[in-house]
């Protein structure tokens, strides 16, 4: 009898990237409008995940106007226009593939709404327990989810507030399926909160991992992970940026070795409304370490001096300045303090203008790289190019892609062309070409990060 009520008590809950299904969902040549659509994309999973005694699907929110994610998004789609389409059950998409069909935001928000109500009906039908959260909405088959309904744009948060959500309800073992390392880092953070038998399930196939949080929090101990959101970001998290030429993996050792002073300031990112001044001398420190394994040295001004000294002052090698580095850790403090509320559904987060954000003539967030010039005036007058074929409007030019205006310095003076890179041009077009090209320069990494330095 009581094996039998210890039985009676497990309670298995699957919480799932709605998404990411989606967009890994390989739909069949049969497929030709919305309905066969989410009759095909039910079925698959369903069947892929039966096994559960409650099932999540949790979707992004599309809907947000004002969305740093814009700035991502298109360097993605390479400047090919998005399309939206109208979802309805006799959608014609017998020719769209599904990359495609996802590239426009309206498109993934109507797409999500419509999958969850047919979710709803079939797992109503199929008597089955199922939980769904999409937009700003959330409901269920079998229960009260109104406190599950949440302002979050990225699912990664939202999954997390699902696990604690289950934990909280009596789940005795907890997968959550995600690609995203951002939703591994949250939920290492939470773990004292969560249930002790949870697993975070990545990849897809015979690829697939289960990966038991338990161990993972046991060996990292407490002051590492709760460091772990404050160095996602500061290391390259999505939107946040990364330092150029330094990978996850070289991150990871500064981090691995990182005193326990800098592992509390790292911790304290996204606590505050303003980092704190312990959180900006730990970032530093991190950041003089990854350039310079061991060193004592914690400015990132003394160590670009200790660079330039040893006639190692090639740019790609040089840590970032320190109003760059300002910028980056507002960045990664934003990105913090959003995480930091993962437990609430509909937090208050401060719009992200002075968290080293701004807006550009389009009114589209952009990403500040510095406050400051990069060097005083009498220096940038010595930067000087070797134009004497081009009017310096493309990226050969030196002064053009350090972002200066040509001086007399430059060979291109001696032309009879006229320079399109004078201070005057510069001056009449603050938004032109070479604005341009400065964005341009933001490369992906590895990890599908954007950089931020030059």
């Amino acid at each position: 009898m009581a094996g039998d009520a210890a039985i009676s008590t497990r309670k298995f809950v699957m919480i799932i990237d709605g998404m990411a299904q989606v967009q890994c969902f390989r739909k069949p040549d049969w497929v030709h409008n919305c309905s066969q659509l989410a009759n095909c994309f039910m079925q698959q999973l369903l069947k892929k995940y039966h096994n559960s005694d409650e099932m999540h699907v949790v979707f992004d929110r599309y809907d947000v106007t004002d969305s740093l994610k814009t700035f991502t998004r298109q360097k993605r789609q390479g400047g090919q226009a998005p399309v939206a389409y109208h979802v309805t059950d006799t959608t014609n998409i017998a020719k769209v593939e599904m990359k495609r069909l996802l590239t426009h935001t309206k498109t993934k928000s109507e797409l999500t709404a419509y999958l969850a109500e047919k979710l709803l009906e079939k797992a109503h039908q199929e008597q089955k327990h199922l939980v769904v959260a999409w937009g700003s909405e959330c409901l269920a088959t079998h229960q009260n989810v109104v406190h599950l309904g949440s302002s979050y744009e990225e699912v990664d948060t939202k999954l997390v507030l699902h696990a604690l959500a289950a934990s909280c309800s009596g789940a005795t073992t907890v997968h959550v399926y995600s690609p995203d390392t951002d939703v591994l880092v949250l939920l290492l953070q939470r773990y004292p909160e969560l249930c002790q038998d949870i697993s975070f399930v990545t990849g897809v196939g015979q690829n697939h991992r289960v990966i038991k949080l338990g161990a993972i929090y046991s060996a990292l101990g407490d002051k590492k992970t709760a460091a772990l959101p404050s160095f996602h970001a500061l290391s390259g998290a999505d939107v946040t940026g990364s330092f150029p030429g330094k990978g996850k993996i070289s991150c990871w050792k500064v981090f691995s070795d990182a005193s326990e002073k800098t592992l509390t300031g790292l911790a304290a990112l996204g606590t505050s409304d303003q980092p704190s001044e312990l959180a900006q001398e730990a970032a530093e420190q991190f950041v003089c370490s990854l350039y310079l394994p061991n060193t004592k040295i914690s400015e990132v001004g003394d160590l670009r001096w200790l660079f330039f000294k040893q006639n190692q002052a090639l740019s790609e090698k040089l840590p970032p300045t320190k109003a760059a580095l300002q910028q980056a850790i507002l960045r990664a403090h934003y990105q913090a303090m959003i995480w930091e509320n993962d437990h609430t559904a509909n937090p208050t987060i401060p719009f992200p203008e002075g968290y080293g954000w701004k807006k550009d003539d389009e009114s589209e967030w952009q990403p500040v790289i510095s406050a400051l010039p990069p060097a005083p005036d009498v220096v940038l007058h010595l930067v000087k190019c070797g134009c004497q074929k081009t009017t310096c409007v493309i990226k050969h030019c030196g002064c053009a892609k350090a972002n200066l205006p040509c001086t007399d310095m430059c060979r291109c003076m001696d032309t009879d062309e006229l320079c399109a890179n004078t201070a005057a041009h510069q001056e009449s077009d603050a938004s032109g070409e070479n604005e341009e090209g400065e964005n341009d320069e933001c490369d992906d990494d590895d990890d599908s990060e954007d950089t931020y330095f030059d």
